[in-house]
């Protein structure tokens, strides 16, 4: 890698950086080259108005992007530090005195969000152990048989009765639905059928198709399978809800993420509980959080995708 320019370093790490995951595959962040330096912003114009009026989901996906971005950087040889101000994220850049290979970098082009039931085969607990909580992000790790699982559990199927019975809500979540090859190349971004295992439609059919789907009796049929065949769950959280604290618990996120893929263990996000104020206040008061509920994740293992969801091209 020494004879690359750094613009030709920074275009390789910002390749990695977009892999991390993003509500609807929304793709929210923005890419400047600096000075030894690759600054990430929001971009507002991917905002999720419905689902994320706060742009909490919106900033935890700047810090996966970050995790992926240092995790790139390290393998490349290569250090990465970030810092947060005025409103984007500053990821310094050095070259390594010594090599430090991550080996989770193998990882960023593995994971991905399963979609689907799970085996039903149980996580051994050695697997899940080893995970340094940090002051402003941390995740609590709950056995599906657990109490605190089965309130999850209550809380996703709450949440879906309130967001599929949303006109709002359900219209945002179509607008993201991506029905066909043509419409997938036409923006790389959204929620791709293929990935989600549909079959391809044009897009008028297959916008009515989904509205006949998008109810809370159809959802929670999906989700009440999902729960059940689910090993683990978990709640990942900020002590304060600020872009500072989500985008700290979005490189924490990420970083758990990429370590459960190399163990070959699958997830999928569960975040109703988290997306209504009303449920978010009941799940912090009900397992007994002092932090802020900020993230669901369910954990379990299943099958490898046949199609990974795709990204847009950065534009420097």
């Amino acid at each position: 890698m020494e004879s690359l320019t750094f613009i030709e370093l920074a275009k390789l790490l910002i390749s990695f950086a977009v892999l991390a995951p993003s509500g609807h595959n929304s793709q929210p962040w923005l890419f400047q080259v600096g000075d030894n330096e690759i600054i990430i912003s929001p971009d507002y114009a991917k905002r999720l108005d419905v689902v994320d009026s706060e742009n909490r989901e919106l900033f935890i996906s700047l810090g996966c992007a970050v995790q992926n971005l240092m995790t790139a950087a390290h393998h490349y040889g290569y250090d990465a530090t970030y810092e947060y101000n005025n409103g984007k994220i500053v990821v310094k850049i050095s070259k390594q005195e010594v090599k430090k290979d991550d080996p989770l970098f193998d990882a960023i082009k593995k994971r991905h969000t399963h979609r689907g039931n799970f085996t039903g085969a149980i996580i051994p607990e050695n697997l899940l152990q080893g995970v340094d909580n940090e002051d402003n992000a941390s995740v609590l790790i709950y056995k599906s048989e657990s109490p605190e699982a089965e309130i999850i559990r209550q809380k996703i199927v709450a949440g879906n009765e309130i967001q599929m019975s949303d006109t709002a809500f359900k219209r945002e979540l179509v607008s993201w639905m991506r029905f066909n090859k043509k419409h997938v190349n036409e923006t790389r971004n959204g929620l791709c059928y293929n990935v989600l295992g549909f079959p391809a439609t044009p897009k008028p059919i297959g916008r009515k198709i989904v509205g006949m789907f998008l109810n809370p009796k159809a959802q929670n049929k999906t989700d009440v399978a999902v729960n059940a065949s689910a090993s683990h769950f978990c709640v990942f959280c900020v002590k304060e809800n600020t872009p500072q604290n989500w985008i700290d618990l979005g490189v924490f996120l990420e970083r758990f993420l990429l370590k459960i893929t190399s163990q070959g263990i699958a997830y999928n996000f569960s975040n109703q509980p988290c997306e209504i104020p009303s449920l978010n206040q009941e799940l912090q008061k009900e397992l007994n959080i002092t932090h802020c509920p900020s993230v669901v994740v369910r954990l379990g293992y299943g099958k490898e995708p046949k199609h990974f969801a795709p990204r847009e091209e950065v534009k420097l």
